[in-house]
């Protein structure tokens, strides 16, 4: 395989540290993707009484500690990777710590808040590296793939913790549910495609990885997930490419028409909670949404949720202070449902009812700039630009049935910090470099 070029703004760094930076990825995600506490509760409390327990703090504590020091060694270019930051990204992050002065629990907004610096801190960290998204990538790929393979071992070894019965029989391996597996799985063959493109691959890993992910990603029966892993995949191959009229146009094509459909289906999914029979997608598009639905209790939820938005719809309530479980501000909608969620499966709605207008305004402007300095990235390093695009649409994407955007320490918002830094610090070293060759 054609090894891809990644611009490169030099910067020091020791081996240990580039060691530590490893490190730091994998225990990202492990802490983000394993159960809280590693205990494996799934009665739904697990979530609400850990996060905010000591060994949580210690956990990400130690991290955001570990990444402080490595910017203090190297000040000078974290301050320049600090000052290239998307500026909508520095207005949520003070949006959310000021909503701590209405919040009616200011404590755990303001902790809430705190907590998304520390993964600020940890992003620019990591951007110290010599070649930032080959550390990234190949931490990530073999830390998913051990992840995959525990997953493997408790299905089997484990049925009653690694298979959901409730479910049809779908796997969760060690993770929290289904639909996470499937996340891991997409993400580790999306993975693993980027790093083939970015350095030599032998073809029988390559596809022996890629089999094994496909193959885990079946076995969670996550529907969001498969259409995550070949959307994301189109997209990414769709734009490596500098033109569409280079090698392969017909191939690019279909891969546009692919990722449009998968789209398609994926908004009919977000609707219908089901995939599309051959009858519905073969009928008018005026009709596919024609069936009635309850969005498997989503709609419930939402219609709760505005009537709290409809109290304080311009500042919201206050970061991360609704959704803390029984005899919070949420149990009206625990009455209502007779269980316990803690999100509404619409992140854009959570942050209306939390950030307000205002923050959603800041929210939506952050995701188009971002979208900006990808166009920017992509006149310098195609490969880079196109996998934190491709990043960028299953962030957007999924934040309308799963609560992502600025939400704890979960991985695909932890994720997403880390691309809006990276990306930025990319254009960084490109203008350094057009500087110097002047």
């Amino acid at each position: 395989m054609t090894p891809g070029t990644q611009k490169i703004y030099p910067t020091e760094m020791h081996p240990v540290e580039i060691g530590i930076l490893h490190i730091i990825v994998v225990l990202f995600v492990v802490f983000s993707l394993l159960p809280y506490g590693i205990s494996w509760d799934y009665s739904g409390k697990s979530e609400v009484t850990m996060e905010g327990s000591l060994a949580t703090k210690l956990e990400w504590g130690s991290l955001f500690l570990i990444s402080g020091i490595l910017l203090y060694r190297h000040l000078e270019t974290a301050l320049k990777y600090l000052r290239a930051l998307n500026p909508f990204l520095i207005m949520v992050l003070v949006w959310c710590i000021a909503s701590s002065l209405w919040s009616p629990i200011a404590g755990v907004t303001f902790k809430r808040a705190i907590q998304l610096y520390g993964i600020v801190v940890i992003g620019i960290s990591l951007q110290l590296s010599p070649k930032p998204l080959h550390l990234m990538i190949n931490s990530l790929v073999y830390t998913l793939m051990a992840m995959l393979m525990l997953s493997f071992v408790m299905a089997l070894a484990f049925p009653s913790i690694g298979i959901d019965y409730e479910l049809k029989g779908a796997w969760r391996g060690a993770l929290s549910q289904k639909n996470e597996l499937g996340q891991v799985a997409a993400m580790s063959i999306l993975f693993w495609q980027v790093k083939a493109c970015l350095e030599q691959v032998s073809y029988r890993t390559l596809l022996l990885a890629i089999l094994f992910s496909f193959f885990m990603l079946v076995m969670s029966k996550s529907s969001t997930s498969m259409i995550i892993t070949l959307s994301t995949s189109a997209i990414f191959h769709l734009l490596r490419k500098r033109h569409l009229s280079s090698d392969y146009p017909l191939i690019r094509i279909f891969l546009s028409l692919l990722c449009m459909a998968l789209l398609a289906v994926y908004v009919f999914y977000m609707f219908e909670s089901r995939m599309p029979t051959w009858a519905e997608m073969s009928s008018p598009i005026a009709g596919i949404f024609g069936k009635g639905s309850d969005l498997t209790g989503r709609t419930d939820i939402w219609e709760l949720v505005w009537l709290e938005i409809n109290k304080h719809w311009l500042l919201g309530l206050g970061y991360g202070a609704f959704w803390l479980g029984p005899d919070s501000l949420s149990q009206f909608i625990i009455d209502a449902l007779h269980w316990i969620p803690l999100q509404s499966h619409n992140g854009y709605l959570d942050i209306l009812n939390e950030q307000g207008i205002i923050g959603l305004a800041l929210t939506i402007l952050t995701l188009l700039s971002q979208a900006y300095y990808l166009t920017r990235l992509a006149q310098h390093d195609k490969i880079q630009s196109a996998f934190w695009t491709a990043m960028l649409v299953v962030i957007v994407v999924t934040n309308f049935t799963e609560s992502s955007l600025f939400r704890g320490f979960g991985f695909l918002n932890v994720f997403f910090i880390f691309a809006l830094i990276a990306v930025t610090s990319a254009n960084q070293r490109n203008q350094e470099q057009l500087r110097l060759q002047r």
